[in-house]
């Protein structure tokens, strides 16, 4: 079998079908999102509708089969995103899951945080979050591209951060792709560059109020999912790739409040300490998707790492918290909380900075730790299963 990249077929064939043929208009193509039941993989499914979506209302709830074939999911739509993929009036539409009662999915962490930036102290401090996402490019051999083939490199230095040539970018027509699928698609995406280590990159979205940040984040992923198909790599956010010293992948969260922004907000940023300090070690199982596993390697306390022990600075990059140097000199601003690692979920990490700083909360429930529950889709005990009982009557 040939490996992943010699799948691709001819991409002039599928243009002139796709974005060569005329089509009614009031026919749409709309591609439901969704966070899948792992917490860190994406998936989608497509649908036709007989009219252009504006609103996440005008497009209908949708199920899937989850933990096939034994359970179900509901699909409720929450946000509309052009879609730069099919183009035209076609749609990328973001989902929240339900299980099949309407409780939410285990892993459904945008409801609990809808509810705590609606409540009226999370909204008179109006939260803003800018997010990064840092990721790697890998090849159809599951290597970063960039790497030598024969052994793994250790380089002592950050060389291809912010890197341009040949021999230093490794992947940037999918990191360009990327930044301009999401401008069109409607992605509050903000910059992005070349990060520490060969084949990776970096991208930002944000500053954005509330839950929406988040929203942006898992539609900005799901499109650089996508768009890796179409070069024929593949991406990955696992936050340590490479084992050593080099290599970690991180999800750095900005974040503050109005009060923080307004001249004089410097005691407010300082003021948080504390209380991120507090909940640290409740927070750090927070970090990633297997509820703190993935991010141990990672936090090394150097290589702009921040460590397991909680710390914070002006422009200390191997803080836990790092209070940038112009915000220390305008004496407003926002502060960086750099331990997310890359496949942190956002919702989840936004929600709990919100409870600490502007709530006040000293606990943090940890949702990854919590069992499981099936519900079944269908009551088995309508159903006779053993022909033994059929037998005996």
């Amino acid at each position: 079998m040939g490996e992943p990249s010699t799948w691709r077929f001819n991409k002039a064939v599928h243009s002139a079908y796709v974005h060569g043929l005329s089509i009614p208009e009031d026919e749409v193509l709309v591609e439901y999102v969704y966070v899948a039941e792992d917490g860190y993989s994406i998936h989608s499914k497509c649908r036709k509708l007989k009219h252009v979506p504006s609103e996440p209302s005008d497009v209908p709830i949708w199920s899937y089969a989850a933990n096939f074939p034994v359970e179900d999911r509901f699909l409720q739509p929450v946000v509309i995103y052009k879609d730069p993929f099919r183009k035209g009036n076609h749609k990328l539409v973001l989902c929240e899951v339900y299980a099949n009662d309407w409780t939410h999915a285990p892993r459904n962490f945008r409801k609990n945080c809808k509810e705590t930036m609606s409540t009226p102290e999370a909204t008179s401090a109006a939260p803003w979050f800018g997010l990064e996402q840092e990721y790697s490019i890998i090849d159809a051999a599951n290597r970063p591209l960039g790497w030598p083939s024969c052994f793994m490199p250790q380089p002592n230095t950050p060389i291809h951060h912010d890197a341009v040539g040949m021999h230093k970018a490794f992947g940037r027509d999918l990191y360009e792709a990327h930044l301009f699928a999401c401008l069109y698609a409607g992605v509050n995406i903000s910059g992005g560059n070349a990060e520490a280590c060969p084949g990776q990159w970096e991208f930002q979205v944000g500053p954005t109020e509330g839950v929406r940040a988040a929203d942006d984040l898992w539609m900005a992923r799901y499109i650089l999912h996508r768009l890796s198909e179409e070069f024929g790599v593949a991406v990955s956010f696992h936050p340590k790739i490479i084992p050593g010293g080099a290599g970690a992948c991180g999800g750095h969260v900005n974040f503050s409040t109005l009060a923080m922004r307004q001249d004089g907000g410097i005691k407010h940023i300082k003021a948080a300490m504390p209380l991120l300090a507090k909940t640290h070690q409740q927070f750090l199982p927070l970090c990633d998707a297997h509820g703190g596993a993935d991010n141990v390697a990672r936090l090394m306390g150097f290589f702009c790492t921040a460590s397991l022990e909680f710390r914070w600075g002006v422009e200390d990059r191997d803080a836990t918290i790092r209070i940038p140097r112009q915000v220390a000199v305008d004496k407003k601003g926002f502060l960086e909380d750099r331990r997310p690692a890359a496949n942190f979920d956002p919702y989840l990490v936004t929600d709990a900075l919100v409870q600490v700083v502007v709530l006040g909360h000293e606990t943090l429930k940890n949702p990854y730790a919590e069992p499981k529950v099936v519900k079944l889709s269908v009551d088995l005990s309508k159903f006779k299963l053993d022909d033994k009982e059929e037998e005996e009557d």
